[in-house]
């Protein structure tokens, strides 16, 4: 005769946990809106993914703020280049709807004299938006390519 606990330890070993942190999901949604920018296009992956009050801090401009504003200084994205990043880490507000993910980034402009790469760190800041992460806030500086090992 089995154990009620016995049966619920059971059905615990087969079935995957249903739902993972806020730092997973912000990563996850790192890494599909870094995806997005390779299938279609960094301007669509940004505009997609920003909330409607973001602030972005571009290397060497002024920030600004609002997806208006990202769209139509997106809307000016040189030919030829593509941004590529790759989340690393994350951390998330005790309360599950805030937090933020860091990575590192490569950034490749082609034109007439050649291709140009350069490399940098970023932090996006997020807020859950009726279930889905938006990032609220992008951050990143230029820097040397990481390290590799031999």
């Amino acid at each position: 005769m089995k154990t009620p606990l016995a049966g619920i330890l059971s059905i615990a070993f087969v079935i995957p946990p249903a739902f993972a942190g806020p730092v997973e999901e912000m990563i996850a949604t790192d890494t599909a809106f870094a995806k997005m920018a390779q299938e279609e296009n960094v301007p669509t992956a940004f505009a997609a993914y920003a909330a409607d009050d973001v602030w972005m801090f571009p290397e060497g401009g002024d920030a600004y703020q609002g997806r208006d504003n990202l769209i139509e200084r997106f809307s000016g994205w040189p030919d030829g280049a593509n941004l590529e990043w790759f989340p690393q880490e994350g951390m998330a507000a005790p309360g599950g709807d805030f937090g933020f993910t860091w990575g590192r980034y490569v950034f490749t402009a082609r034109s007439d004299e050649g291709e140009n790469v350069s490399h940098g760190k970023y932090v996006s800041i997020w807020r859950k938006e009726n279930g889905a992460w938006k990032f609220v806030a992008d951050i990143g500086n230029s820097g040397p390519a990481p390290e590799t090992a031999d």
